[in-house]
């Protein structure tokens, strides 16, 4: 029990600590980043960083790119995960146990893989500097429809079927029955797309080469690369500012995360 302990706290160090250096930093005037480094806590706290990298980043547009970047897959994948799971775990069509198995062997398969395709079908059709473009090429998750199927699946059948015997419409049963008993797994399926959308660098990169058109992720870097590679605590400041909102998010969702990972540890 004591070496369960040990690694516990070993582990939440590793997690805490950078996090709480990073907003340290942010919050230290340029002169006492160095000489005061071993405490995280600084000794005179100023939001004079976050001022200038919110300015210097322009902040509240990067914000809303992020944003409508983020929400927009998350949208889209939800849909299409739940339309998909509920048709592979509560219908029967032809060939459905072959479609399925070819979703899960797309699991495997990195998303940095499909850059060049898709930077070059969204170049061909006129989409790059659009958010359309940038949204498109990860609307659809096989990760997403094989967490909802094993949750659909595991749904009552005598309640689909007393539903269809009622004369309700596929439609129906889906919308009003399967999806509200399984909103916390749904949720917390959303919360982790958006966090891991929020957080990609490469793809906005590559898609939105218009520095107006850039999300959080890749104007801190760019902030990085000009003005803030030299002031540290601006620097931190700017990387606190794009870290805040997943933050929020997951605080805010952290009640059916938990309640969605219990489940599968009790089910599992």
């Amino acid at each position: 029990m004591t070496t369960a302990r040990v690694v516990l706290a070993l582990t939440i160090a590793a997690v805490v600590l950078p996090l709480a250096y990073m907003l340290g930093t942010a919050l230290r005037v340029e002169a006492s980043v160095f000489t005061d480094s071993l405490n995280p806590i600084p000794l005179h706290p100023t939001l004079e960083n976050f001022w200038v990298a919110a300015t210097t980043m322009n902040y509240p547009h990067m914000l809303l790119v992020s944003i409508i970047f983020a929400g927009g897959v998350t949208f889209g994948q939800l849909a299409i995960a739940i339309l998909a799971a509920y048709a592979f775990g509560c219908r029967r069509f032809p060939g459905d146990g072959w479609l399925f198995a070819a979703f899960l062997a797309t699991i495997p398969i990195p998303f940095v893989v499909t850059y060049v395709p898709n930077y070059l079908f969204i170049a061909r059709t006129h989409l790059l500097n659009t958010y359309l473009g940038l949204i498109l090429p990860q609307v659809a998750s096989a990760y997403g429809i094989f967490l909802l199927r094993q949750h659909f699946r595991a749904f009552p059948r005598s309640v689909l079927e007393a539903a269809q015997i009622d004369g309700a419409t596929g439609w129906r049963t889906l919308w009003r029955i399967v999806v509200p008993a399984n909103v916390p797994v749904i949720f917390a399926l959303g919360v982790y797309i958006f966090v891991n959308t929020w957080n990609q660098y490469i793809w906005p990169l590559l898609a939105m080469a218009d520095p107006h058109m850039h999300t959080l992720t890749v104007g801190v870097q760019d902030f990085a690369a000009g003005e803030g590679g030299s002031h540290w605590g601006a620097l931190m400041a700017g990387a606190t500012l794009a870290t805040l909102p997943t933050f929020l998010v997951f605080f805010a969702a952290r009640r059916p995360i938990l309640e969605t990972l219990m489940e599968g540890a009790v089910t599992g």
